[in-house]
């Protein structure tokens, strides 16, 4: 375990119906948090794409970074409608194998769960050695190396988004709340090539089978 090493973990994705879920890790020795700080990190849901690009690359450069991209077909598996574990045993483990390269004192989770007792178990579990896990709700906007975190995931999951883009057609924003994203399934969902790209057993999938596109 690395001497006074922290480290955030933070996710972008989640609730997507579109593309990929990023997981990302961010380490950092206590007396490099003020650097964080001093570069703009925050929330990544408060900065802008090109400002989050900026902080993205210095924190590339000047830090610990690492991130793994969870694939459509691997969430559709893990959920429980499809007889998996659930989405948050599937996350706690890409969290459980980024985070022990690292091997930090302390880590500061934006936690997959509200119950955050409970998600410090479960990730302790998934961990397999000594560590002090802190789970927060809203951890981005509590702790920099969670919102670092939160930076890098958001920005590798938008470039992941924007390349499907290219290959897919327009799809807007892969949320489910998106009405772009709604009428693109509905007017693909029957097609093999997108397949790969969504996540089935989302209940978004099973209300648009029911719809009409002129209601759109």
């Amino acid at each position: 375990m690395a001497k006074g090493l922290l480290c955030g973990v933070d996710e972008a994705g989640r609730g997507c119906v579109v593309g990929p879920l990023v997981i990302a890790a961010v380490a950092a020795e206590r007396d490099e948090l003020p650097l964080l700080k001093a570069l703009g990190v925050a929330d990544s849901k408060t900065l802008s794409p090109r400002r989050r690009e900026e902080i993205f690359e210095k924190l590339r450069t000047s830090f610990r970074v690492g991130y793994m991209a969870v694939t459509p077909r691997r969430i559709s598996s893990c959920l429980r409608v499809n007889g998996g574990d659930g989405l948050n045993e599937l996350e706690y483990g890409v969290m459980a194998e980024l985070v022990q390269s690292f091997r930090p004192r302390i880590l500061f989770v934006d936690s997959p769960d509200r119950d955050v007792r409970r998600a410090r178990r479960r990730l302790l579990e998934k961990l397999e050695m000594e560590m002090d896990v802190r789970c927060m709700v809203k951890g981005d906007r509590r702790h920099v190396l969670v919102a670092a975190a939160s930076i890098v995931a958001k920005v590798v999951r938008d470039r992941k988004v924007e390349m499907l883009r290219r290959r897919l057609g327009d799809f807007g924003s892969g949320y489910p709340s998106d009405p772009k994203t709604r009428k693109w399934l509905l007017e693909n969902l029957g097609q093999a090539a997108i397949k790969p790209y969504i996540r089935t057993g989302w209940a978004t999938l099973e209300n648009l089978r029911q719809t009409r596109l002129d209601e759109f």
